[in-house]
């Protein structure tokens, strides 16, 4: 499996999540498995995931089949904040929000790490 980095800070409200790596399917469901068991343990239902990853955009094929994969137990939490780091593709990442809502995860993209914690904290106007 190509290398990455996965770095988790437990906030009051929700885990945040940072990934670095190379930008493939299988790090892309690691990082997401992962970041699931994560909040499982600590209890959080919120998660804000910061992806960095680094690399050409996948296909289309490609983010359907990882979000499918993962999305059950997206549908699980709460809230899930997505920061996609490099928006090198936003329509990549505009995709995959859209099949993870079809799926009935309750998830939102955001193009700035400081506006999805106001979400998943809650403040008015996030």
């Amino acid at each position: 499996m190509p290398p990455y980095r996965l770095n988790l800070e437990e906030r009051p409200t929700y885990l945040h999540a940072t990934v670095v790596g190379e930008r493939t399917p299988e790090n892309a469901l690691r990082y997401l498995d992962e970041v699931y068991a994560a909040c499982v343990r600590t209890g959080l239902s919120n998660v804000l995931l910061e992806m960095c990853f680094s690399g050409p955009s996948l296909g289309a094929p490609a983010v359907f089949h990882v979000v499918s994969q993962r999305s059950a137990e997206g549908a699980r939490l709460r809230k899930v904040a997505y920061v996609e780091a490099s928006m090198d593709g936003p329509l990549k990442a505009r995709f995959a929000e859209t099949v993870a809502l079809n799926r009935a995860v309750n998830i939102r993209l955001f193009f700035d790490v400081a506006e999805a914690a106001r979400w998943l904290e809650g403040e008015p106007g996030a």
